[in-house]
This record gives structure tokens, sequence and C-alpha cells, in this order.
């Protein structure tokens, strides 16, 4: 089964991402589980022609017994629905539902290899809250998919998922890429693709406005439902195949931005500083050669900003958001030329 995560900041487009992709894929034929992580619970109404369904928070008062059937929505595609839910707006702590839902999804044995061909979660993703990380522990999520605008908000928030992943990537979690849920239609893109660069991800692809999109919500429908052979509806179709596509193991291990370098990096739309990275191929890779073009006055070469990001590492390291291999794995790939005798003792000190 593969387990994907899909995260990004409110109002984006996150969940008309998510339940689009869950509808591509139950279309052909595919067994899917959709569950909405947020305290709104209004992920599967899509899914369900409109209708809200009550929250496993709120209507399961106990594990022992239980079964998948008394926690799913069957929607008319043949998609399990369920909505984690939480407290009302100020009150209690929305990540603890999310956290309850999963206790409640190991008792009931939801998620026994063989139910599901694709689980999928619908994540809010600028809370600062360890509960809305839980699809992020083991064994529950895989891959992530940030979605995201080419707003500056936006683009921070996906750099604190980035984060997160980086974060949780011992858990076998791994960053399959962004989907840019485009407000305007002539953003540009050049920067975008800079920008998951930077974060040393991939651009999975582009979903542009559409007033189908917006008749389809009113409507309480997917857009691939309600308008099956329009472009915008063949747009997630491919999405959802080259998400499933993409092998967890061969996604490259995030480098989010700390906060001072993302505003610095934001200011200049992610140009390619002097000297700094370069994207080799047009492919929107961290990884890619980050080669020395200066020199310091002793003649030892230099890469811009390779200072910034030793000492960026020697702080993930020290705050335990990541290995001190794992940081030199990254700062050797993406500065090969000056990383050579670079070792994790070096990070720990």
């Amino acid at each position: 089964m593969q387990r994907i995560v899909i995260f990004g900041k409110g109002g984006i487009g996150k969940s008309t991402f998510a339940t689009n992709f869950s509808a591509s894929l139950a279309a052909t034929g595919r067994h899917i589980l959709h569950v909405g992580c947020d305290p709104k619970h209004d992920s599967t109404v899509a899914l369900l022609n409109g209708r809200m369904i009550d929250a496993v928070v709120d209507t399961v008062g106990r594990l022992e017994g239980l079964t998948p059937a008394d926690i799913v929505s069957r929607s008319h595609l043949g998609i399990d629905c369920v909505e984690a839910g939480g407290p009302s707006a100020g009150v209690g702590c929305g990540g603890r539902g999310i956290s309850r839902m999963f206790e409640i999804f190991q008792a009931a044995k939801l998620l026994e290899p063989g139910r599901y061909d694709v689980a999928v979660y619908d994540v809010l993703g600028d809370v600062v809250c360890g509960g809305f990380a839980a699809p992020l522990r083991k064994g529950i999520g895989e891959k992530v998919v940030i979605v995201a605008s080419e707003e500056l908000m936006s683009l921070y928030a996906a750099n604190n998922i980035a984060r997160a992943v980086v974060h949780y990537s011992p858990n076998g979690i791994s960053l399959a890429g962004i989907v840019f849920n485009l407000k305007d239609a002539t953003a540009d893109r050049a920067m975008l693709e800079r920008f998951a660069a930077r974060v040393g991800t991939q651009v999975i692809g582009y979903v542009e406005r559409d007033p189908l999109v917006r008749e389809a919500e009113f409507r309480g429908k997917t857009v691939v439902e309600l308008a099956p052979g329009s472009g915008i509806a063949q747009t997630y179709r491919d999405l959802a195949e080259k998400v499933l596509a993409i092998e967890a193991s061969q996604c490259a291990l995030p480098t989010p931005c700390d906060e001072e370098t993302f505003y610095r990096v934001a200011r200049a739309k992610f140009t390619e500083p002097p000297g700094g990275f370069r994207v080799a191929d047009g492919a929107a890779r961290a990884n890619a050669d980050r080669s020395a073009t200066a020199i310091d006055a002793a003649g030892t070469p230099l890469a811009s900003g390779f200072e910034d990001e030793l000492a960026a590492g020697k702080r993930a390291v020290w705050l335990g958001l990541v290995s001190a291999a794992d940081a030199v794995a990254r700062l050797k790939s993406a500065f090969p030329s000056l990383t050579g005798s670079l070792a994790p003792r070096d990070l720990d000190s």
C-alpha cells in the first residue's frame, strides 16, 4: 500500500487536489482510503456528494471490538472516507484529534496490508503542532506531496513542511515534490523551479485556475467527476499517476532553509547567487552540483552559501533535526568540491 501525505498551507487548494487525486485513482479501480486530518472535517465532502460525515474522534467512544466498517464511510466511487475531526475553533488541540484517530485505526486494524492500494492523508500544513505531523510517523505516511502556490506565505509553509520531512526522515518519510496550484496563470514558474531546487525537491506539476473547479466545489463534487473530459480533470489524473510513480527510496533528503535564510533568498526570488548553486540540466534538484567559483584571500575555493549551509547543518544536528551523517551527505551532494574531507564529527562539534 502506498501511503501519501498531502500537506499545504490552509486555503491553498490542498483538499481540492487531494480529493481529485483520490477520485482519479479510484476511477482506475484502485482501492483508496481518504483521510481528512483537519478539525473542520471537510476534506471528504467532494467525495461524498456534498455530505459531511462525523469525525471518528466524536463517534468512537471505545476501542474494543472496532472494525473498519465502524469508522469508514464508503463513497459512491468506492473510496473509504474518514475524517479525524477535532475541537471547535479556539478550544483544545487539533493535533490531538489526529493522534487519537490513529489509535482508532490501530484498534480497528484499518491499515492492515492488502486492504487498500493507496492511503491518502489530507493534512493542514501551516500549523506549528506536532499532532498535525502524526501521519509522518513510522508506518503511517511514506511520501509527502506539498501543495503550494506562487505566494510567499505558501512557499514559507512549503519550506517548513520540508523541514518536518527532514525531522521525520528516519521514519522512512520522503518528499516526493511540490504541486503548484497557481493563483495567477502568468506566475513566474522559473522562480518556483528555483524555490524547489533550493528546498531540495522537484516540481511534480502545475494546476492552473479553472472555473470548473469552483463549479464542482459548489456542487459538492470533484472536477474529475463533474467534467471528466475537461483539461483540468486530465491534469489531476496525470498528476495522480505521476505521484504514484515516484519511488520514495529515490527521493533526496530535502534541504530547507532556516527562517532567516528563507527570507533572504526569497527577496531575490530564489535567483542563483554569484558562485552559488545551479540547477543542472534544468532539473529542480538541490543535489545538483554547486561548483565553487571564487577564492578567498588565501586562495582557498569558496562557494557562495557554503558557510551558511555548514552552519545550518551544525545547528540542525545540534537540535536533533537530522543526523550528522545525513547532514554531511547533503553537504557533500551540494558542494562536492568543498567537502572531500568533511566528516560527521565535524558537525557534532
